[in-house]
């Protein structure tokens, strides 16, 4: 446009200029693309193998439940002390 108004110096730099810049961002953004892409898929790899290892916990607890013995299955504590039923049968309000 420059160029068209009598000044093609002018309008050469300026259009080089124009280009430069839009191949610096260009670069950027591949750059940027490029690091997100690499971030995503270790997160990915990373989510993988701990849903991996989670589900083979699952595995093993659920065989150690099929071949443990029940006593090694956790209960009710025991009382520590006796208790008396107390049974409450009149109540007055004042």
């Amino acid at each position: 446009m420059v160029r068209k108004f009598g000044n093609p110096q002018l309008g050469d730099s300026m259009n080089n200029m124009g280009r430069s810049m839009a191949k610096g961002g260009i670069k950027l953004g591949v750059t940027v693309a490029g690091v997100a892409g690499t971030a995503a898929k270790s997160v990915a790899r990373h989510a993988a193998e701990a849903a991996e290892s989670f589900g083979d916990l699952v595995a093993e607890a659920r065989t150690e439940l099929e071949t443990a013995p029940s006593e090694d299955l956790p209960t009710k504590p025991a009382p520590t002390k006796s208790r008396k039923k107390v049974t409450v049968t009149d109540v007055t309000v004042a």
